[in-house]
């Protein structure tokens, strides 16, 4: 479903007002839409980032593909992934930066969140509106820095949905290790 659709499907619901450059989706705190300007300079940032770091992407496998939303409230119901999923499919169609690596270079795109199976996804990196903002803010050379600061304070969640083995193959081991994430463990 579009923005434009779940605006309009939620503004037809009883109890929910429509306020504009707002989306307003039941059991999630109400988000500012992104305008079209900040989605584009979003994808130019980040396409700015992935291209000034290519030497930390230069093993990626082609089809190796992360994504990155901006989520206020994405909290799993427990530890279950029952409660994963059920978060989730609340956050379906919101606007997701999928980073895809393709001939030795990842591209960077804007499009829908699609859930955990639709979106095709290796990585995920979940960002509160002020980590959203900070990384937006921060220049490019500082940005990968800047997200691992925010992964350890909480700002970013971080979802991994391919096995050690699988990542290693896809060749995540050196951005893995550039973030301060543990990834083959202290024995190698």
């Amino acid at each position: 479903m579009t923005e434009i659709a779940a605006r309009a499907k939620f503004a037809a619901t009883p109890g929910i007002a429509a306020t504009p450059g707002v989306v307003a989706t039941p059991g999630i705190p109400a988000m500012p839409v992104q305008a079209a300007a900040d989605a584009q300079s979003d994808v130019a940032h980040w396409q700015a980032v992935f291209d000034a770091s290519a030497a930390l992407f230069a093993e990626l496998a082609d089809g190796a593909r992360m994504g990155l939303i901006a989520q206020p409230g994405f909290a799993p119901a427990g530890r279950r992934l029952a409660g994963l999923d059920a978060a989730a499919a609340k956050c379906a169609g919101l606007p997701m930066l999928a980073f895809e690596a393709t001939a030795g270079r990842v591209g960077v795109r804007r499009e829908p969140f699609a859930g955990f199976g639709g979106a095709r996804l290796d990585l995920l990196f979940v960002a509160d509106e002020e980590a959203r903002a900070e990384l937006a803010a921060t220049p490019v050379d500082a940005t990968l820095r800047a997200m691992k600061r925010l992964i350890r304070r909480g700002n970013v969640m971080f979802f991994v949905f391919r096995t050690r083995h699988e990542l290693q193959e896809a060749g995540y081991e050196d951005f893995l290790d550039s973030l301060g994430l543990a990834f083959l463990g202290a024995c190698r």
